[in-house]
């Protein structure tokens, strides 16, 4: 079952061949509301959980992994996540649309560390084969009053724990259930990016020693420090590729939306870091995720360009606004699958064009790069 026809009642600017990537930024965007015959249906036998923090995700057609943002209280919503004749089913507007499945449940989230910490409070799986650490993930600017006007999960943070028990949920999640193929440490910004530079690097020393194989490849998303020679340590810890994220390319738009990081780090530091990893290292290297549903395309692909041409990797993804502050709703284009269209084009010619790689296998829950990056000979055709 696929029919996407039902989706043009509520979208009027659906195209006329809408494809997965369409439902996906469209599920990202609205949320999905979630029965609870879903979770009796399935919870257990598939990666499948009612705690709304284990990466829930679903697999659309074509391999594309959707996280399942589910939405509660008052916020609204055409989707719907039900079950007809047994199978997990999407709806819009009550008209079901598309039959959808679940990524095969695994055991890593029955672990816990020798400190009796469960995996699950320290990783997620995304996708099928990312182990995504939250590493520093309270964000020091967050709780400083100046937060990204999108951001709506900065004030988490993992337990404490030791580097030795980091090391037991990668070699488990390396050796077993899921088998994992990339693994992401991230991070909310803070005030000492050198002292998160420290961290990083002890993290990396202590996996290199304390497993008895590789580690995969190792993205980290990094707050720029103003001493650029300290991201070398980095790459001389291991790490494969570091990500700085500007977020906006748009500088009025950035410092608007993103205060905080636009008064401690400022937009040249991310660029001059950004700039330093390429000319050191090589293309491939640098990442910058942009959010997209923000800045107009235009803009947004203005600054894909400029860093592309650099050889510095832009990974677009879509904006979840869920939470969002008051300040940035003025600020946010209206959703609309052209835009996402444009930008899936034209950045899928930029990896082309520049030869570049986008870190991960299979593609990620909530960015569309890896997605475009795999379909990037199609995707510089759609229109």
């Amino acid at each position: 079952m696929s029919d996407f026809s039902g989706l043009s009642s509520y979208f009027p600017d659906l195209p006329d061949a809408p494809d997965w990537l369409d439902l996906k930024v469209a599920l990202l965007h609205c949320g999905v509301n979630v029965d609870e015959a879903v979770y009796n249906n399935f919870e257990g036998c598939c990666r499948l959980s009612r705690n709304p923090y284990s990466c829930n995700a679903m697999i659309l057609g074509g391999e594309v992994s959707c996280s399942l943002a589910r939405v509660t209280g008052g916020e609204k919503t055409p989707f719907r996540l039900t079950v007809d004749d047994g199978k997990p089913v999407i709806t819009c507007n009550g008209r079901p649309i598309v039959r959808i499945a679940f990524h095969a449940n695994t055991s890593f989230y029955d672990q816990q560390t020798s400190g009796g910490i469960p995996f699950g409070s320290l990783a997620v799986i995304q996708g099928w084969d990312m182990l995504a650490f939250s590493c520093l993930w309270r964000c020091e600017i967050t709780q400083s009053g100046d937060a990204c006007g999108f951001c709506h999960t900065g004030i988490f943070s993992v337990p404490d724990h030791s580097l030795s028990e980091m090391a037991e949920v990668v070699r488990y999640a390396v050796n077993n259930n899921p088998g994992v193929g990339i693994l992401q440490l991230t991070a909310g910004s803070t005030f000492r990016p050198e002292a998160e530079i420290d961290r990083y690097v002890r993290i990396m020393e202590t996996l290199g020693s304390e497993l008895e194989m590789s580690l995969p490849p190792t993205i980290i998303y990094l707050t720029p420090p103003s001493d650029l020679k300290q991201l070398d340590r980095l790459f001389d810890a291991g790490v494969s590729q570091i990500a700085c994220d500007m977020d906006i390319w748009d500088e009025r738009l950035f410092n608007r939306i993103c205060p905080g990081k636009a008064r401690v780090n400022t937009r040249q530091r991310y660029l001059d870091a950004l700039h330093y990893i390429a000319d050191r290292y090589g293309p491939n290297r640098a990442c910058c995720v942009f959010v997209g549903g923000i800045e107009p395309a235009d803009s947004l692909l203005e600054g894909a360009t400029r860093l592309a041409r650099c050889g510095i990797v832009p990974l677009p993804s879509p904006l979840m606004p869920f939470g969002i502050t008051p300040k940035t709703l003025p600020e946010i284009q209206p959703f609309n699958f052209g835009y996402y269209r444009k930008v899936r084009r034209e950045t899928a010619r930029l990896y082309r064009q520049y030869n570049l790689v986008v870190p991960g296998t299979r593609g990620s829950d909530v960015c569309l790069s890896r997605d475009i990056w795999l379909r990037r000979e199609t995707e510089c055709l759609i229109n």
